[in-house]
């Protein structure tokens, strides 16, 4: 019977690892990292706006979604109670709770990599390290998406200048959401733990590094055996 290639291993451990994980995730973890975000969301948002906003920046619905009221001076269109227009002062809008929960989503990601990774013992450090950078990442990204989003819906009242700043928020979004919270865990797992991003090197290394077997090879050490 032959031998399961490391990569095989890997690739099976941490498979099992992930689903593992992503159940003990949405069944017990969830909650507990929403109310998390949400305190580090309040933190930070009272270091940029200041505190008193910073209590009305994110509220729950009775639905679950998030509710964040974003300070931002804009002038609003006139309508028919305010026929010359009027100032407003934050922008409103809701969140999804499933779109608040796909921002937990790197944590469990991460830690079935590194699980996965060989060598148990040097496992701890790598996953206590990519712990924290994957929370304040996150904490960063929903930050980030918070303020796109809210100059999304003021360019509802008056258009970016130009095209490239139309692009510019359509792209940030799209990175915020679509790409760095599914590629980071992978990155910063093979940045922190040593033994992974040699295993994964070398195994590239080693298949390149075997020659294909010349032809008529077979046939001339046949030829030279008494």
């Amino acid at each position: 019977m032959p031998a399961v290639k490391p990569q095989t291993r890997f690739l099976l451990r941490g498979s099992a690892l992930l689903i593992s994980l992503l159940i003990v995730w949405w069944f017990f973890l969830v909650n507990p990292l929403l109310f998390f975000l949400r305190g580090a969301l309040e933190v930070s948002g009272s270091l940029f706006y200041g505190s008193a906003v910073a209590r009305e920046l994110v509220t729950e619905t009775p639905s679950g979604d998030w509710s964040f009221r974003v300070p931002m001076e804009i002038v609003l269109p006139p309508s028919p109670e305010h026929p010359t227009g009027a100032r407003g002062h934050s922008i409103d809008f809701d969140m999804p709770r499933s779109d608040v929960i796909a921002f937990t989503f790197s944590l469990p990601v991460f830690w079935g990599i590194v699980l996965a990774a060989p060598g148990i013992r040097r496992v701890l450090w790598p996953l206590i390290q990519g712990t924290v950078l994957v929370t304040l990442l996150e904490i960063v990204l929903v930050v980030s998406f918070v303020e796109i989003s809210a100059h999304k819906v003021a360019a509802q009242f008056y258009p970016p200048q130009g095209q490239a700043a139309s692009w510019l928020l359509r792209f940030g979004e799209y990175m915020v959401v679509n790409v760095i919270p599914y590629a980071a865990p992978f990155l910063i797992a093979i940045t922190l733990h040593r033994e992974l991003r040699w295993q994964m090197f070398r195994w590239g290394m080693a298949e390149a590094e075997i020659p294909p077997p010349k032809p008529g090879a077979a046939r001339g050490n046949q030829a030279r055996k008494p």
